[in-house]
């Protein structure tokens, strides 16, 4: 809820876009514990010797202040909250490819404090696991679960029965996973080990991973109501650069893909 004179102080959050605003300010949007997505201007941010210039970068834990009246509050502080390591490579750009989906899912001033932490569990997962594609499955399916659209991982949705590993369904939008697979052709086909493995959050096999991604995607795209992300086609354009070039991505390339994933909403 949209408060109308705000004077917050010592919040957590972090920044999932920044935007250049007049010459010298910076128009952010932020995820907030307690107050959800919100957009603040942060005054003299994009001068050289601001302080704030390198701190208010996505990624990076911040306790932050903020007042006014609109919906477009103006920062009155920020300070690092806690050390994390940097994201690297296609650690980054899933990073990204994470605040895109909270820009585009979450509306703002609507809080969810349980997903600020698992939004943070994913960084951290990233940096410490590695294993990117588990890491997104899992955060796709706490997230879709946040905004209404949670996931059936446990019983066909027909008999009610538990799921069998080694069975194929047809999982359908707004449904759940169906044993009759023929009847109709809606849906993604995924086994039911892979829907077991996600609710668990167990390891997942390289089918696991294929089908689940295949799932998410189909159930994204009818959350996000036909916009595009802009971070799927930047990480697509990173990976086969990875592929491509055996010493790593070339400096053009991260900073162009950086760039536009940082800016583009």
């Amino acid at each position: 809820m949209l408060a109308g004179n705000q004077r917050i102080r010592a919040e957590p959050a972090w920044v999932l876009q920044r935007r250049p605003y007049s010459e010298s300010s910076l128009l952010l949007e932020l995820f907030s514990r307690h107050h959800g997505r919100l957009a603040v201007i942060a005054k003299g941010g994009r001068r050289q010797k601001s302080p704030l210039r390198g701190l208010l970068a996505p990624f990076q834990p911040l306790s932050v202040g903020w007042s006014g009246r609109g919906e477009v509050k103006t920062l009155t502080g920020a300070e690092q909250d806690a050390a994390l390591a940097p994201l690297r490579r296609a650690q980054l750009f899933c990073g990204y490819y994470l605040n895109e989906l909270l820009l585009k899912l979450l509306h703002r001033y609507d809080a969810h404090e349980a997903l600020f932490d698992f939004y943070r569990q994913a960084l951290v997962s990233l940096i410490q696991v590695g294993d990117c594609e588990k890491v997104l499955r899992i955060f796709e399916k706490h997230l879709l679960e946040q905004v209404g659209y949670g996931m059936q991982l446990r019983n066909e949705c027909a008999s009610g029965d538990s799921l069998v590993a080694d069975q194929l369904y047809r999982y359908v939008p707004d449904i759940g996973p169906l044993a009759d697979i023929k009847t109709s052709r809606d849906g993604v086909l995924i086994h039911g080990a892979a829907l077991l493995a996600l609710d668990a959050e167990s390891e997942l096999s390289g089918t696991c991973l294929s089908e689940l991604k295949q799932l998410s995607r189909v159930l994204l795209d009818r959350s996000l109501d036909g916009r595009a992300l802009s971070s799927r086609a930047v990480y697509g354009r990173v990976s086969l650069s990875l592929d491509s070039d055996n010493n790593g991505v070339s400096g053009n390339v991260i900073s162009g893909a950086k760039e536009e994933a940082t800016t583009r909403e």
